[in-house]
């Protein structure tokens, strides 16, 4: 009876820790895709160089989200958004503005539904 009762506590705690690492999931990519959104609408309003800016920081605190994201996340869309923010350095450093704020817009999307994937929600706790 006592291993039972050892195992319902177990379920349990993976059961809380379930539910804060869902919580968590916004306050780590939230901010990300603001930035995002930002650095693209910057950039189309004619401040290039604010929209790189912004764009820089967004990947600074992706790169500084990944570990935390990767323990819990499926890989795949996370290789995804490396892969963009790879580009968004590319259209910067040529400075392709409107390929740069299409790949920030594009970026945010993806940012987004990362986050949404792992949200705290009754779907995604089934």
């Amino acid at each position: 009876m006592a291993r039972g009762w050892i195992g319902v506590g177990i379920l349990l705690v993976f059961l809380v820790l379930g539910f804060w690492i869902s919580a968590e999931m916004d306050e780590a990519h939230l901010p990300t895709e603001a930035l995002l959104k930002q650095a693209a609408e910057k950039t189309l309003q004619g401040d290039f160089q604010q929209g790189v800016a912004l764009g820089m920081e967004a990947k600074s605190r992706w790169e500084q989200q990944w570990d935390y994201t990767a323990t819990v996340a499926d890989h795949s869309p996370l290789d995804d958004v490396d892969a963009l923010f790879g580009e968004m350095e590319i259209y910067a450093q040529t400075r392709e503005e409107p390929h740069f704020a299409a790949c920030c817009q594009e970026l945010a999307r993806r940012v987004q539904a990362v986050a949404s994937a792992h949200r705290f929600s009754w779907w995604n706790i089934l």
